[in-house]
């Protein structure tokens, strides 16, 4: 049995002020850093076999304080776990993106489209093939361990809409908050999803902090 605990990174601004962020490398902001050191505190009692994370710097900057606080594990960059690549809307804007890509945009966000693609970017059936197979790499490499996965929220929506058995262009409905845990039991080849989406650990205030500052955007 392996056991998987999948956060997903903390907030950055480009989070905060609507910007479509695949490939594109922001930093956590202060916001961010704080849900970090708090998912890592959560975390603290668990013991990992191994911490793996996307190689975006929004990951790995959410992956640190949960390795400091085991000394024993060391963060391993896995680029299957990386943001689904956008294309030509890769960091723009929402509302430029919808202004220049009226079309695109639409069809991004139908949900009964059983799969979809930016230009120059990524399908999201391939984005969802990629993720399973770190899943299964990850699963095959330790057997009877508990591995923490720092990812971001487009491949773990993917991922769990599958699990749930909707379509791929539902994912949005289940990507879990930022900084969120949700831990997951592999028996028998079978994914058992333990618990959805735990936010608990994220202090009131800051998230509080957080809801205002994306209310205050145009």
């Amino acid at each position: 049995m392996t056991t998987l605990i999948l956060v997903r990174h903390g907030v950055t601004d480009e989070n905060l002020n609507y910007t479509l962020i695949g490939r594109t490398d922001p930093p956590l902001n202060a916001y961010g850093a704080a849900q970090a050191r708090a998912a890592a505190k959560a975390l603290s009692s668990t013991r990992f076999d191994a911490i793996v994370s996307s190689p975006l710097l929004r990951c790995m900057s959410t992956a640190e304080p949960i390795a400091a606080m085991h000394p024993a594990s060391k963060i391993e960059a896995l680029g299957s776990l990386t943001e689904i690549d956008l294309g030509i809307v890769d960091g723009l804007s929402s509302f430029v993106a919808y202004d220049k890509y009226r079309k695109l945009m639409d069809s991004a966000l139908d949900a009964t489209l059983p799969d979809f693609k930016f230009p120059n970017g990524e399908s999201r059936s391939q984005a969802l093939r990629r993720f399973n197979n770190a899943i299964y790499q990850l699963v095959h490499a330790h057997p009877a361990g508990t591995v923490c996965v720092v990812t971001h929220g487009g491949p773990l929506g993917l991922w769990l809409a599958g699990q749930r058995g909707e379509g791929l262009g539902r994912f949005r409905r289940w990507q879990p908050a930022h900084a969120s845990i949700t831990r997951v039991v592999w028996l028998e080849g079978v994914a058992h999803i333990v618990s959805y989406n735990e936010t608990g650990h994220l202090p009131e205030q800051l998230q509080r902090a957080i809801q205002e500052v994306r209310e205050r955007q145009p």
